[in-house]
């Protein structure tokens, strides 16, 4: 609020670090659960595939994180919005994977 009536620029960085510090825990628990869908298939020929399919997920989670917190930095788009979007996507991706997973 003292930065806002001051006027600071810098109001976008504090409102990103605001909620990423609330959806990042959030985010561990998201990529936690995609990696027990993924390891609890048992397949002939090895799990190098599906430890491929994890890497490359979380990579990608974490490149669609930066790439939205610039958004949210420049001012594209709310910060709220910027930060939640990649948990979103990745619940979701979570979701379909548990229950496709073998129980």
């Amino acid at each position: 609020d003292q930065q806002r009536a001051k006027g600071s620029d810098s109001i976008n960085l504090i409102a990103v670090e605001r909620h990423s510090r609330f959806a990042y825990p959030l985010a561990t628990f998201i990529l936690t659960l995609i990696g027990v869908s993924l390891s609890s298939r048992k397949v002939r020929g090895g799990t190098g595939l599906h430890i491929g399919i994890g890497t490359g997920l979380c990579f990608s989670y974490i490149l669609f994180s930066r790439f939205f917190e610039e958004f949210a930095k420049s001012g594209t788009m709310p910060a709220g919005l910027a930060v939640w979007t990649p948990n979103l996507i990745y619940l979701a991706i979570a979701v379909y994977l548990y229950r496709k997973a073998p129980k």
